[in-house]
């Protein structure tokens, strides 16, 4: 409930205000590191099974929001998935590689700018060329009224509680 009701809403709220200048990007930042602080505190207190599907969250080259990526960390990992966070600035090769020698059963590909939505269609591509494995595309940039083709199953707007029977369908 807290990501769903209380965090998202703020953090868009933010971005709304850095894009239309009401505050500085400086400030922005600051909203962000408190906000991922949160998410690692819950993360810490979360205990987990450990049982259930691997899941790989990443992001597209050039995406350097990650804040989505390390809430479904914590949500995910308190659910029982065994979660990697690659984070930002990774090579798309290297997330290749990462699959074949981690071998997830899923992968979340997380875009928050609409600047990074071809790189993201060309991440996805090549995650299909060499692998056949589910791969979910949801974040920020998704939400607006024209959402872009991906070969992948496209996240619009779902609740985090969603997300588990997302990854069962999927």
């Amino acid at each position: 409930d807290f990501f769903d009701k209380i965090l998202k809403p703020v953090m868009h709220q933010i971005g709304d205000e850095w894009a239309n200048n009401k505050i500085s990007i400086a400030t922005e930042h600051v909203a962000s590191n408190v906000a991922q602080t949160l998410v690692k505190i819950i993360m810490d207190k979360g205990t987990t099974s450990g049982n259930k599907k691997k899941i790989l969250l990443c992001v597209p080259v050039g995406e350097e929001h990650h804040l989505g990526c390390d809430v479904l960390e914590t949500f995910l990992s308190l659910k029982g998935f065994k979660v990697y966070n690659m984070g930002t600035s990774i090579p798309s090769e290297s997330i290749l590689n990462f699959i074949d020698n981690n071998k997830p059963d899923m992968v979340f590909l997380s875009i928050t700018l609409e600047d990074n939505l071809s790189a993201g269609q060309r991440l996805v591509r090549k995650i299909k060329d060499q692998f056949e494995i589910p791969i979910l595309v949801g974040g920020f940039a998704l939400q607006g009224p024209k959402t872009p083709k991906f070969d992948a199953t496209v996240i619009s707007d779902s609740s985090l509680e969603s997300i588990p029977k997302l990854i069962k369908a999927a």
